[in-house]
């Protein structure tokens, strides 16, 4: 498949990486009042909790948040805004533990947490004509893990992943790098401040007296997520939940758009070998865009007129 050609500049007032993944996180307000809220019961006893903008349309647009994230994060908001003002519903599903309630049962999402998007898909797939599932960052990799690993309906007609670490290991390490702190702790900030949420609704699941040593987010991967998660070691955890040991499972239209200067992703979560081989995968690797970003001023990415185009291209 040939490479696509990208056509995004930023600000030159934004002219690294950093100051590209940060801005919108400061410069984009939150729309409180854009979604309707639902829970979804799971056959475990639990519940998926689903932010909605519904027109009635025939297609659905599903997008899934990156680590930590949620539907007010700025990525999301910005899709849903755009999408929803030009003819779909949108239905952003939200990561156990990631929505407004804690969730029932104590679950530690991760790059290979698909099985919830089948459930998602077997209760809504029906009442539309086509969907597009797009996520971002963490939900990218997860996205792109489902259409590859799961039986998807005929209406699902593409998926999308922006700034997708597709090799969890090695984005890892970079996000561990003294040069990404900042981003480095304000993941441990929020994931320790939620084992100890579940810790409290659930006594006795996690070694609380770990949280403290936890200096890195490999190493939280390595103390709660992996084993928590059934996992035999941390590079089993690795290698089931990295995108990049099966995406040429993928048969359906797939755009994978991630920056070069992306602080987060490293070389191996550029799949350019694998695009290669695959007449599905569409590579797009801008120069500039930071991560989860790519804004075109403070308060507007680039990213939803990218989808749009790519859209518009194979629908």
């Amino acid at each position: 498949m040939p490479f696509l050609q990208s056509n995004y500049r930023p600000p030159a007032y934004l002219f690294n990486g950093h100051l590209q993944t940060i801005a919108p996180v400061f410069g984009v307000k939150r729309n409180n009042s854009l979604y309707t809220t639902e829970k979804l019961e799971l056959p475990d006893g639990d519940f998926l909790e689903l932010d909605w903008v519904r027109g009635g349309n025939d297609q659905l647009m599903i997008l899934i948040h990156g680590l930590e994230g949620n539907s007010r994060s700025h990525y999301v908001q910005q899709m849903a805004e755009h999408f929803s003002a030009i003819g779909w519903d949108i239905l952003v599903m939200h990561a156990r533990s990631c929505g407004r309630e804690m969730n029932r049962l104590p679950v530690l999402y991760h790059g290979g947490s698909t099985n919830d998007i089948a459930v998602l898909l077997k209760e809504y797939a029906q009442k539309y004509n086509s969907i597009v599932l797009t996520g971002f960052s963490l939900g990218g990799n997860i996205a792109l893990n489902f259409v590859a690993r799961h039986a998807t309906p005929q209406n699902l007609k593409a998926v999308a992943a922006f700034s997708a670490p597709c090799d969890l290991k090695t984005s890892e390490q970079k996000i561990d790098r003294f040069t990404n702190r900042i981003y480095a702790n304000k993941f441990l900030l929020k994931l320790k401040a939620k084992v100890r949420k579940l810790e409290n609704l659930h006594p006795g699941i996690f070694n609380i007296k770990k949280l403290d040593d936890i200096k890195s987010v490999q190493a939280f991967s390595a103390n709660f997520t992996a084993p928590f998660s059934g996992f035999k070691s941390l590079d089993d955890f690795y290698l089931s939940g990295s995108s990049l040991n099966s995406l040429l499972e993928v048969r359906m239209p797939t755009l994978i758009v991630n920056a070069q200067n992306d602080p987060f992703l490293s070389k191996p979560c550029f799949p350019i070998e694998l695009a290669k081989k695959s007449d599905h995968l569409f590579l797009d690797m801008p120069k500039q865009g930071g991560h989860t970003a790519f804004p075109i001023t403070k308060t507007k990415s680039w990213m939803p007129e990218r989808l749009e185009q790519f859209l518009e291209n194979i629908l």
